[in-house]
């Protein structure tokens, strides 16, 4: 199956590294600003004469699910239409093509005259962010009400978000959501579907929430005591009275929820399989559309999925995406796959009927996909600098959101400590991938909790990086705000007794993501030259831990060693393995969750996580938290190195024993090999992520690694002492620019 597409641009001019840098947008927790300066990121399909193969398709589960009844609501709202103002037609003699994986910027692109346009704008992953932030390239949802209302204006236009929306900054988790759920009602949402913190803030007010929101939210594999805990289904018709143009829309959500939220918010709740979930609910519409004389066209589907490589194959996005494309009852018919979960810009397109977008997070793109009767006419994002330029705030929205935001202020201006003389990084990159500063602080909070406030002295502290939600800003007052930014899942302190082995295969499964590679699927390298993890939620932060590790073997033999804590002498201590050890984490943890099922022995509760960590900061000299990533804790060494620090006569002896001693002086060697360093990510257009790193000899901030609005990096000159680290970044870049426009059949996340 071939897909004919041709691409425009504006930026032929400009060198091929600015361009592309152009499309990319900030990821996650990226730390400065992106300066897009292309009006939409977007890819329009055309007539043309370029060809591009899709991938393909693999073979979907053929399992059968109960069947649905009276499982489609029906939204009919009625509103004065008009066409969308037709734009310039696509250059015939356009300079670039790309993959779906790689958006183009195009300027004001159409391939249609026909005046039966649609357009869908979406989110996903808001997680909070109501409020515009142009340092951090958020829209925010004034602006974002702008977009739909201006949109609207024009044509048939449906807004859907894709999950994880009410929750996640504390101005949306101080009303567990509710003032969230105000906003999005202005915005004027059409349906939504169900992300995993939707859970965060219980069953019972996730329920509350949808009765307060005034369009559906629907999921279709989660039930509660065997029965859907929502509609799985809307039909959104907004011309009433005309057949045919009513837009079928099916909400899924990530199994991975089981372990992505505390056990406590799931009472009888589970999941079931996305794509036999999906395919029954298609089933059930199209025999329903059978009995009453209807043809639905249009199919789009709200999945909180990802396509995160850590997330089971048969759980992502991506491959409901190729399910749908062979699935005999959508032939011929328009699917739109619009995803959530994996914080991914990405586009993608399967067969000849199915299109999958997703936004990248924190709203700081808006997805847009136009359509007309006859075909896809474009899919991609609307990026946060074309929204500012093109478009006008809601100063009715705008003045809601300032006052959730004066309310939440009062709240939460209350000062902690004056003045922070350090960067506590909770970028997503650092947290879920190695160690990082602010995973030490709060595991070291932990610890230091942990000697006192139980019956027995803890050993050893751990929190999931996927915990750690924000940073803390260098010379600036921390107030009660930012430390539930930091922490904002309302998480209590607990001591659970565990064995030598239960810690050890704590660790392997910490320690078990697999490698992160570039678009010529080369490994990824950190400063130390080892390969770096994918992020995972859970990935420990330790504290009363040193954990040496080789991410070169394999998943069960990446453990060198393994030091605990003596909290009565001080003392490191090899791990035994027989021996009993009492860990101190929060209460997600202990209850097993991020799938650390070896956790859960008798427990000693805290207070809430939050209050721990303040009360530390308080009584702690933070400079020596000044090294981002200082490599001091979770080790990440190559096993030769560690063999000849540990005075060993080869690499493999130091697998045989997964617990083998540490000579004493073994921890300051490895400090001496492995200098510090801080690290900028790298963004590519598809929401590919990279290191640059660069010696902390040459640059004591992240913040010195500069972005210009042409998306240049300072890289060390080949003289200085950091030459090594920055031609190894610079030949990461060069190889993103080189390959990241590159179609690859089967698009990688």
């Amino acid at each position: 199956m071939k897909k004919k597409t041709i691409v425009a641009t504006t930026l032929s001019t400009l060198l091929p590294s600015t361009a592309i840098l152009a499309n990319a947008v900030k990821a996650d927790e990226v730390e400065t600003s992106t300066a897009v300066t292309a009006p939409i990121t977007e890819v329009v399909t055309t007539e043309a004469t370029t060809d591009m193969t899709s991938t393909a398709a693999t073979t979907a589960s053929n399992e059968s699910a109960t069947p649905l009844t009276s499982s489609t609501s029906v939204i009919t709202t009625s509103t004065a239409e008009t066409s969308v103002a037709p734009v310039a037609t696509a250059n015939e003699t356009a300079t670039a093509t790309a993959s779906p994986a790689t958006p183009a910027v195009v300027t004001n692109a159409s391939a249609s005259d026909n005046n039966d346009t649609v357009t869908f704008l979406h989110t996903n992953d808001v997680h909070g962010h109501i409020v515009e932030d142009d340092h951090n390239g958020v829209i925010g949802d004034a602006l974002l009400s702008g977009i739909v209302n201006d949109t609207r204006s024009k044509g048939i236009t449906l807004v859907f978000d894709s999950g994880d929306s009410f929750q996640g900054l504390p101005i949306s988790n101080s009303s567990k959501g509710e003032d969230m759920a105000a906003v999005m009602n202005a915005v004027g949402f059409d349906a939504m579907t169900v992300g995993n913190h939707e859970f965060d803030f219980g069953l019972d007010q996730l329920r509350r929430l949808s009765k307060q929101i005034n369009f559906p939210i629907i999921t279709s594999n989660v039930y509660v005591n065997g029965v859907r805990l929502f509609q799985p289904s809307t039909i959104v018709d907004k011309t009433p009275g005309i057949d045919g143009d009513e837009v079928v829309v099916i909400g899924v959500t990530t199994p991975e929820t089981a372990t992505k939220t505390h056990p406590r918010n799931l009472p009888g709740v589970s999941f079931t399989n996305p794509i036999t979930e999906v395919k029954d609910v298609v089933d059930q519409v199209e025999s329903n559309a059978r009995a009453e004389g209807k043809d639905y066209e249009t199919y789009i589907v709200l999945a909180h999925l990802g396509i995160d490589t850590t997330t089971p194959v048969d759980w992502r996005g991506s491959t409901l995406e190729e399910a749908l494309s062979n699935y005999a009852p959508l032939k011929g018919k328009r699917v739109l796959v619009l995803d959530g979960h994996s914080h991914t810009l990405h586009t993608a397109t399967y067969g000849d009927n199915v299109t999958y977008n997703q936004t990248g997070s924190y709203l700081n793109n808006v997805g847009r996909v136009v359509y007309n009767s006859d075909r896809v006419l474009s899919y991609g994002v609307i990026t946060h600098d074309e929204a500012k330029k093109n478009y006008q705030v809601n100063p009715t929205v705008k003045a809601m959101i300032d006052d959730i935001q004066a309310k939440y202020k009062a709240e939460s201006s209350k000062v902690v400590i004056d003045n922070s003389p350090v960067k506590l990084s909770g970028d997503r990159m650092d947290v879920r991938v190695r160690e990082t500063n602010l995973g030490n602080a709060v595991a070291d909070a932990l610890l230091d909790y942990g000697q006192s406030a139980f019956t027995h002295k803890s050993n050893l502290a751990v929190t999931n990086g996927g915990g750690l939600r924000e940073t803390i800003a260098k010379d600036k007052p921390i107030t009660k705000g930012d430390i539930i930014a930091v922490l904002p899942f309302g998480n209590s302190v607990a001591q659970i007794q565990v064995t030598g082995q239960n810690i050890y295969d704590m660790f392997v499964k910490s320690l078990g993501s697999i490698l992160q590679v570039d678009e010529s699927g080369k490994n990824v390298f950190d400063e130390n030259g080892q390969p770096l993890l994918e992020p995972s939620g859970g990935f420990l932060q330790v504290a009363g831990g040193r954990v040496y590790y080789d991410t070169t073997l394999p998943t069960e033999k990446r453990i060198l060693s393994i030091d605990i804590l003596d909290p009565e002498t001080g003392v490191y201590k090899p791990l035994n393995i027989t021996e009993t050890y009492y860990l101190v984490t929060n209460d997600f943890l202990a209850a097993g969750g991020d799938g650390f099922t070896m956790l859960g022995g008798p427990r000693e509760e805290g207070p809430s996580l939050d209050t721990v960590f303040a009360d530390y900061l308080t009584r702690s000299d933070l400079t020596k938290y000044e090294v981002i990533n200082p490599n001091s804790r979770t080790i990440s060494i190559s096993s030769a190195d560690f063999a000849a620090l540990n005075k060993k006569e080869n690499a493999e002896d130091t697998t045989v024993n997964p617990v083998n001693p540490v000579d004493s002086t073994v921890a300051s060697k490895v400090s001496e090999k492995t200098k510090p360093v801080v690290s900028k990510v790298v963004t590519t257009p598809n929401g590919k992520v990279f290191f640059v790193s660069i010696s902390n000899e040459t640059l004591k901030e992240t913040e010195k690694v500069t972005e210009t609005s042409n998306q240049t990096e300072e890289l060390p000159t080949t003289g200085d002492k950091a030459s090594h680290a920055g031609l190894l970044g610079l030949g990461m870049l060069l190889t993103i620019f080189g390959l990241s426009g590159k179609h690859k059949g089967k698009e990688k996340n």
